[in-house]
């Protein structure tokens, strides 16, 4: 059952692009620039959080990725961001308030299922709110490097 909930975690957020792509078909190109530096971002995350005992994971989907999981670095959260740019992106307080709202649902909601199922130890010496003023802070950085990346790409099909 928990091997099927990582699995969930990693491959449906992926089989949802099918749909985005039929929404607009320049949507993934345009935002994969900024989901894959959520992707770094996080993978850097992980591994201090591995190293500072803020959470350690004890199942995952293979034996190589117990301090950068698959199912969330590389599924929901890369995933994720697309999807929340493609619908926020222009409005940043949307944008920020759809952020606050989906990381308060990771923090306070996924994070106590993985424990309950022993996905992670019980342990770990980060809270909900210190993991949320981080994802805040992520997003915030997220969003300046997009406004950066459209400013570029608008200035090359100018000139």
């Amino acid at each position: 059952m928990v091997k099927l909930i990582l699995w969930s975690f990693f491959l449906l957020p992926w089989i949802s692009l099918i749909f985005l792509h039929k929404l607009d078909n320049e949507a993934i190109r345009r935002y994969m620039p900024v989901a894959f530096l959520a992707t770094i971002i996080n993978t850097i995350l992980y591994q201090i959080a591995w190293t500072y005992d803020w959470w350690k994971y004890k199942e995952t989907l293979f034996a190589w990725d117990k301090v950068a999981q698959v199912h969330t670095v590389y599924g929901v959260f890369l995933v994720g961001t697309i999807w929340i740019f493609y619908f926020t992106f222009g409005k940043f307080w949307l944008y920020f308030i759809v952020n606050f709202i989906v990381d308060c649902i990771y923090s306070f909601g996924f994070r106590t299922l993985w424990k309950k199922l022993k996905i992670t130890t019980a342990g770990g010496i980060l809270s909900p709110f210190e993991g949320i003023i981080i994802m805040t802070f992520i997003a915030i950085i997220l969003y300046g490097y997009h406004k950066w990346q459209e400013g570029l790409i608008d200035s090359d099909s100018k000139g």
